[in-house]
């Protein structure tokens, strides 16, 4: 999907709790960027499964180009968040992968309290100078590190590199 030689940004594994609102991982539009979430727990769209907005991803949709704050829904529409238009719940058992672009909106709601998930960030790696201050820009933000998080570690935690081979290290 990204290609054989993809950037790996970083991830996480977690416990969630509770819902997760609207949200996208940012708005990197032409750059191609990814999470790859995978979960311990069957979900469901009444017990946290990921929902999304399908095409929310690209830049003619009527969210990106009204700048609508799918969050504030019932404010501006008289329609709970769970309810916004089009939404679809993508249900999961353990083991299931989920592949999805950085900038498209999506949520959980009902989540339980003790929601596992795990994730990696992947970007593309660019041939054109363009556009590779653009790939650094998303790997500062996705990546340990990051956002004045200092995680004592550097880039990788200690288990990246201690399990590392050659090929990985090159």
């Amino acid at each position: 999907m990204l290609g054989e030689d993809f950037y790996y940004c970083g991830g996480d594994g977690n416990y969630y709790v509770g819902d997760t609102g609207w949200h996208s991982d940012g708005w990197w539009g032409d750059l191609l960027a990814a999470k790859i979430a995978f979960y311990l727990d069957p979900l469901t769209q009444d017990t946290g499964a990921l929902r999304f907005i399908p095409g929310t991803h690209r830049p003619d949709h009527v969210v990106r180009k009204e700048k609508i704050d799918v969050g504030n829904s019932l404010e501006l529409f008289g329609i709970p968040s769970t309810e916004f238009p089009g939404n679809l719940a993508l249900e999961t058992n353990p083991g299931d992968v989920v592949i999805f672009n950085h900038d498209l909106y999506h949520a959980s709601f009902g989540g339980g309290d003790r929601r596992r998930m795990f994730t990696m960030n992947c970007t593309i790696n660019p041939k054109i100078t363009e556009k590779q201050e653009q790939v650094w820009q998303y790997m500062r933000v996705h990546t340990p590190g990051s956002n004045n998080y200092v995680t004592g570690a550097g880039m990788y935690y200690p288990p990246m590199i201690d399990t590392a081979d050659e090929n990985r290290m090159t």
